[in-house]
């Protein structure tokens, strides 16, 4: 099945505008290219820089160094810099590019959320940001998680490391169900971002952390998880889309689904993990979940996280595609104490 036919399948299009961002401006390029393959054919890159307050950078030279406007204007030309050549190496490479510089000390805010003004004021559909571990600090440090809450579009997160090796691929996605309606939407929502050459694998993970399985037979969350995962390659398959399918369980009571969703992604070699923003049930109020915001901190590959208002509102202009979602047959049934799953 062809590109375009996959997205008529899904009812609109892939990523048309993308905004990209790099922590330090590390990698924005190699960003750049990996996020380009999501996008919609003719889909525009828009390249952002934040250049933050030179004193928090080096707050031990305060007494030293009195006057930070010199510092700053080295930093917002370094930025221009890098960003004009960040910029011309991808309009060469055939990718339409546009560049924003956001000046922090002029804003007092926090980098997440000048990026989620910046994406919304541009009218973004996906914003790619990448940033070192969390041991790492920086004064415009990109945070995932509170980035995934500002932007109120799809997020994609690619850890620092995997970006110093060149483009990482996109061959193999593991996406993540939970059964519910709003996952199966979840699932429609990003199919026009993938390619029919990407392999892709659907897992469902039963989380004991609540000790359900002693109060409930271990039959009933298998149960449970099958009817999720043919409930979603039957959606696949309406696609002309084939599908792996997994049930994947937690080991122990330390265990959470998080964990076991990057060990099987380790396991799979997985390039991209794809899940919702929300978790089900709503024991942890965290933003933007409690499944996404762990998988957010650490994740073995690249991340792509759904928020369910954007789902609901892309499918919402598409009435067709949002009534073909639920596959024929009864949905499946649940525990009386739902298992915390994902979306």
């Amino acid at each position: 099945m062809t590109d375009p036919e996959v997205e008529a399948a899904a009812g609109h299009t892939a990523f048309s505008r993308i905004v990209v961002a790099c922590e330090r401006g590390s990698g924005l390029q190699t960003l750049a290219r990996f996020a380009h393959l999501f996008a919609a054919t003719g889909g525009t890159v828009r390249l952002v820089d934040i250049v933050c307050n030179p004193a928090l950078l080096f707050p031990t030279l305060m007494l030293s160094y009195p006057d930070w406007c010199e510092a700053h204007r080295a930093m917002t030309h370094a930025a221009l810099t890098m960003l004009k050549h960040a910029s011309t190496e991808l309009i060469a490479a055939g990718i339409r590019a546009e560049t924003e510089l956001i000046d922090a000390p002029a804003l007092h805010v926090d980098a997440a959320t000048m990026l989620g003004r910046a994406a919304r004021c541009w009218h973004a559909d996906l914003v790619a940001i990448s940033s070192p571990p969390r041991r790492h600090h920086w004064a415009c440090h990109f945070d995932p998680e509170e980035v995934a809450a500002a932007t109120g579009c799809p997020v994609l997160y690619v850890p620092d490391a995997r970006l110093a090796a060149g483009v990482p691929r996109r061959a193999r996605v593991l996406i993540a169900v939970d059964g519910t309606e709003v996952s199966l939407r979840t699932l429609r929502a990003a199919l026009p971002a993938l390619s029919a050459a990407v392999a892709l694998k659907v897992v469902y993970v039963i989380d004991g952390a609540l000790h359900l399985r002693k109060w409930y037979p271990h039959d009933l969350f298998r149960h449970a998880g099958e009817r999720a995962l043919d409930r979603a390659a039957a959606l696949l398959h309406e696609c002309g889309i084939e599908s792996e399918t997994a049930l994947v369980e937690t080991e122990d009571e330390l265990d959470d689904v998080p964990d076991a969703l990057s060990r099987e992604a380790k396991h799979w070699a997985a390039d991209v993990i794809v899940l919702g923003l929300r978790s089900r049930p709503a024991t942890v109020d965290s933003l933007p979940g409690r499944i996404a915001s762990r998988a957010l901190r650490d994740p073995p590959c690249a991340l792509l996280v759904y928020p369910p208002a954007w789902v609901e509102a892309v499918l919402g202009r598409h009435p067709d595609s949002a009534a073909a979602l639920a596959p024929a047959g009864p949905p499946p049934v649940f525990p009386p104490v739902f298992p915390p799953v994902f979306l």
